[in-house]
């Protein structure tokens, strides 16, 4: 007779297996050569120019060079061949009902990783950091971080510090890396964080929300329980001041995280939490993959 613990932990490798097999479905659906490219790294040393040939990535054209010569060059390096794709996830309290699209993220991540055989790492986060798993080119990394994931802090209430995670992965991260950040973003104070990432690393947010974080549904009263705090309360959506304050404060919160990315130059991809989030992503980086500018979806 197997024991709670062998129980559990039998279950939690079915949903990996689930996990990695939707993933890996996904891809193939795809065609597992459409995102051969899609973490490739851009290289961060200077070699040469030389003329732009059609099918060359316009993003490296030198447009000093090209006006002055009135043909078009690109910029081209030494290309970083061991790139490094770090998650970091958000294990706050106010994430716990975006679990399962987060999941699927962080599946549909490690799987394209894996394809592209990066190093693979990982950072779980609330108001401190409840994990790391550092940048590592091993076939059971995939695993390895699905399994933390599906283990969540045993503490009730856990707040955001998006510095605080941002400000360790600085310390901790020596070489160019591809940086994933799954977050709500309920937090405020991270701009100068992430503006200390872009330097040396490429970020990607992808900011997963419930539709209900956004817009208040018309009349109705709803109990609300905020899980960061642990505060219940109930709102009037039946009075209409009361829904356009909810939904003032939510665009303000969206324009807050948009200029925040922008000012880093970052990408940022946002997105309701449903079943349909890992064929978003994909069309996200796609999109990505084919602009030289940063880019900001919102869906």
């Amino acid at each position: 007779m197997k024991s709670r613990s062998q129980k559990k932990h039998s279950v939690t490798r079915e949903q990996i297996k689930r996990l990695r097999l939707t993933s890996r479905r996904l891809i193939h659906t795809f065609g597992e050569g459409t995102f051969r490219t899609l973490f490739h790294g851009r290289g961060i040393e200077f070699a040469s120019l030389r003329e732009y040939v059609p099918g060359d990535d316009i993003r490296q054209i030198d447009w000093n060079t090209t006006a002055r010569r009135g043909t078009p060059y690109i910029k081209t390096f030494l290309e970083e061949r061991d790139l490094s794709v770090v998650l970091a996830v958000d294990l706050s309290s106010s994430m716990e009902i975006k679990t399962d699209s987060t999941l699927r993220l962080a599946s549909l991540i490690t799987s394209l990783a894996d394809i592209h055989e990066d190093r693979l790492g990982c950072l779980g986060f609330s108001d401190k950091v409840e994990f790391f798993v550092p940048p590592l080119k091993n076939p059971v990394q995939p695993e390895r971080i699905l399994h933390l994931l599906l283990a969540p802090p045993k503490r009730t209430i856990r707040r955001t510090s998006l510095g605080h995670a941002m400000t360790f992965l600085r310390n901790v991260l020596k070489k160019h890396a591809l940086l994933f950040v799954i977050s709500d973003f309920l937090d405020r104070n991270f701009e100068r964080s992430l503006l200390s990432l872009r330097p040396k690393h490429e970020v990607v947010g992808v900011h997963l929300y419930d539709p209900v974080e956004k817009e208040l549904p018309r009349s109705a009263v709803i109990e609300c329980f905020d899980p960061e705090s642990g505060r219940r309360f109930l709102i009037d959506a039946y009075d209409a001041k009361t829904r356009s304050g909810y939904n003032t404060f939510a665009r303000e919160q969206d324009l807050l995280i948009q200029g925040t990315f922008g000012k880093a130059r970052a990408d940022l991809l946002m997105l309701p939490a449903s079943p349909k989030a890992e064929t978003q992503l994909i069309d996200f980086l796609m999109r990505r993959q084919n602009s030289r500018v940063p880019i900001q979806v919102k869906k």
